[in-house]
């Protein structure tokens, strides 16, 4: 797990309950979504990174742009609160961190999970609805899938789901058996 991983859990968790208790889930997921897009571009990370610049002054540039993102939803007291908290504490640019956490602890409130699945050829869609069907039968919950193709696998694939990473690949195997032999 990453440090902006690490950072990212208690400020997702606690917007999470904040969002949950006053019934405004989406509309944070949304913010956060919009946050983590801007938050991701080169030049504000170089200005995160900024010595000379203060933790408000970032906040304030923060919350200029965000509002002039014409998709980015209304920036309520409460969102401005946290950018705030973020840039105080020089976490700003976990945002998109947080925005994936928050998006995950929403999936799984509402009984949905977001499946990775990197094949080392391309997957049917035979073989999509298997591996999704197997998911939600392993983890009861309603699986969207998502796949993608890295020829270094060799063979077989990686399944990720939440914190669970099912390595089926023969590069994995390999691996396995190059640490067995060594010890």
């Amino acid at each position: 797990m990453s440090d902006f991983e690490t950072a990212a859990r208690p400020y997702a968790k606690a917007v999470f309950e904040l969002a949950s208790e006053a019934g405004e889930l989406q509309d944070w997921n949304n913010r956060l979504q919009a946050a983590g897009v801007i938050a991701s571009d080169a030049e504000m990370t170089a200005l995160f990174e900024s010595p000379s610049m203060l933790a408000t002054q970032q906040a304030e540039i923060f919350l200029s742009v965000y509002t002039d993102v014409s998709e980015a939803p209304d920036a309520s007291d409460e969102f401005k609160n946290l950018i705030g908290l973020l840039a105080e504490n020089g976490r700003l640019a976990s945002l998109p961190a947080i925005a994936v956490t928050l998006e995950s602890l929403k999936q799984e409130a509402e009984g949905k999970i977001e499946v990775q699945v990197t094949s080392a050829f391309e997957l049917s869609d035979k073989q999509q609805q298997d591996i999704a069907n197997s998911m939600v039968k392993k983890l009861g919950k309603e699986v969207s899938i998502t796949t993608s193709v890295d020829e270094s696998l060799i063979a077989g694939a990686i399944i990720q789901a939440g914190d669970m990473v099912i390595d089926g690949s023969a590069r994995g195997r390999l691996d396995k058996l190059t640490i067995a032999l060594d010890e």
